[in-house]
């Protein structure tokens, strides 16, 4: 299973536009710009999802959206799961991950989640992953399944390298 695991993009702060609760912020303008290039970035280096799962939050429902927006020839379908929330855990979500199959898949969510998890993957909870906002982080599960210490860190590349 190829996991590429998506920081939201760049959203704005609690109580700007009077936003009070942080589960309700939405992209700002810059991240909607990130997440444009971040799309076309993954299609010029062909890269493709079975399917993309998203957090429930807003920021991170608006990356899996403008990602898939004019992906052809057709977009992957989104999944929303609570195993993406800030701090859910990485059984859960490896629970999920199996029971929704496909082998190339796109999670968006959030730090320290997606780093938390990614150090689950390859078996170091120690490890200190910098996912910037609209990053991806590759990780190959080379049993076909997602699991602790079942991960190789093939990449993690900031959004600015997508537009070079």
């Amino acid at each position: 299973m190829e996991l590429y695991l998506i920081r939201h993009a760049d959203a704005l702060a609690l109580g700007e536009r009077g936003i009070t609760d942080d589960a309700e912020r939405p992209l700002s303008e810059q991240g909607e710009d990130q997440v444009r290039t971040l799309a076309q970035g993954l299609r010029l280096k062909g890269v493709t999802f079975d399917a993309i799962i998203s957090s429930p939050l807003i920021r991170a429902k608006q990356t899996a959206d403008l990602l898939v927006r004019d992906w052809a020839p057709a977009p992957p379908e989104i999944h929303v799961t609570d195993a993406l929330l800030p701090d859910a855990r990485p059984r859960k979500l490896a629970r999920f991950l199996k029971g929704l199959g496909g082998q190339r898949l796109g999670l968006v969510g959030h730090v320290p989640h997606l780093p938390y998890f990614a150090a689950w993957l390859i078996g170091d909870k120690k490890a200190q992953l910098d996912l910037a906002k609209s990053g991806v982080a590759h990780i190959s599960c080379g049993n076909g399944e997602p699991g602790k210490g079942d991960g190789v860190l093939q990449w993690l590349v900031t959004p600015d390298w997508f537009s070079k």
